[in-house]
């Protein structure tokens, strides 16, 4: 500022002597002038330059003030996480290496703070080993270890609607069906020749069968169809499984009382064996095939037993040498039991003792609808509770055409 009013001064007494002075002493005074003013134009720019020189080096020392703050920050929690954190996780990084990647980052905005292009530099580190439900698949467990898949409960092997004939029926509540009950009058016979031919007639009945719903529901949360791994695909493979248990069910024991499907070993839609109890199983079976194929004139072509007793079969021993052989008339072919020819099947949708030796053209399965599972994120409170409604649904008939198709025995011999 001083400087600043010298010159002021200086060019006052210049503007004085050119109205006053002569030639020479104007010149004299313009020379002090200028002298004057160099001198303040060299201590005004190294002012300003001292005062830059200070404020970079202010930006600096600030800078790296809290870069210091920072380092010592992530040094503590780095110390945490290490206390906390299980060791060789790959979702873990220490500090140098989230500070390394940050700075990296920023590596065109430090070279121009450096170059004093820019006044300040901001590095964002990420939290160390900051874990999401993104970021561990199955929920929030920090470290753990998921399975691809869920592993579901036993399920059974073999189910009905495999071995039965199936068949399609259209839109309606009922299936009616013609069947013959009884050998009704009179008889075909031999007749001469100008004789009155012989008059006989058919005992046949209307029977009706109801199409039945099964039916189930179940929610749940997307974030658990998002998190679990293979939720989706469990559920798939689950809910037919539990279905077809329950369609077994109603195959075999339905009542017929709707909603329920009347079934195969219902009063009325089987014959119960003859066999004497105490004989040995293969005997039993043997003389229901018997018994169908001759008193009921039916072909015996299927055979269902309870694992337990399908499997007893391997454990029969020869007389006298003791050597596992099955018995006579039960045979192997690609792996399956065969008794006097016809297959057998071993399933746990029969119960206690019962076994069951059938002509399969007996019984139809017949589906209106077949299963089908469907998700609705439209009922009731689904959209505020962020959950989903799950339905497995199917729409079945199942006519059995006569009470001789199908003997029921026992495997009890007591």
């Amino acid at each position: 500022m001083a400087l600043d009013l010298e010159v002021k001064a200086e060019f006052d007494l210049l503007k004085t002597a050119l109205e006053t002075k002569t030639a020479s002493e104007v010149k004299e005074q313009m020379v002090a002038f200028e002298t004057k003013l160099a001198d303040s134009d060299a201590k005004t720019q190294k002012a300003f330059e001292t005062k830059l020189a200070e404020a970079n080096l202010a930006m600096e020392t600030k800078f790296m003030a809290d870069i210091k703050a920072v380092q010592d920050h992530a040094d503590k929690l780095d110390i945490r996480l290490k206390n906390v954190s299980p060791t060789n996780n790959k979702g873990q990084e220490n500090f140098d290496e989230v500070l390394k990647t940050a700075i990296l980052g920023k590596s065109k905005e430090i070279e121009d703070f450096r170059d004093k292009k820019t006044k300040s530099v901001e590095l964002e580190l990420k939290a160390v080993g900051d874990f999401t439900t993104s970021n561990v698949t199955g929920g929030n467990r920090y470290g753990q270890v998921f399975a691809p898949q869920i592993i579901d409960l036993p399920s059974r092997k073999v189910h009905m609607d495999e071995i039965l004939p199936g068949g399609t029926i259209g839109a309606g509540n009922s299936f009616t069906f013609m069947r013959e009950v009884g050998v009704g009058e009179g008889e075909i016979a031999p007749t001469a020749e100008g004789v009155l031919k012989a008059q006989f007639d058919l005992d046949l009945e209307e029977a009706t069968v109801q199409v039945e719903t099964i039916a189930g529901w179940m929610r749940v949360t997307r974030k658990a169809m998002s998190n679990i791994p293979g939720f989706i695909s469990y559920l798939q493979r689950r809910l037919p499984q539990k279905f077809r248990n329950v369609l077994d069910n109603q195959i075999l024991y339905g009542s017929g009382v709707t909603p329920n499907i009347k079934g195969i070993l219902t009063a009325g839609n089987f014959t119960a064996s003859t066999a004497t109890i105490t004989l040995p199983l293969i005997e039993k079976i043997i003389s229901d095939i018997s018994r169908l194929e001759d008193a009921f004139q039916r072909s015996a072509n299927a055979i269902i037993l309870r694992p337990s007793a399908y499997y007893s079969f391997f454990l029969n021993k020869a007389s006298g040498s003791g050597e596992y052989d099955l018995p006579q008339g039960v045979s192997i072919v690609n792996g399956r039991l065969f008794f006097m020819g016809i297959p057998a099947y071993a399933s746990t949708a029969l119960t206690g003792t019962d076994y069951i030796v059938g002509d399969l053209e007996g019984a139809q399965l017949l589906t209106q609808e077949s299963m089908r599972i469907e998700f609705f994120e439209q009922d009731g409170t689904n959209v505020r509770e962020n959950k989903v409604t799950v339905r497995i649904e199917g729409n079945f008939a199942l006519p059995v055409y006569g009470a001789t198709y199908f003997i029921k025995g026992t495997t009890a011999q007591a």
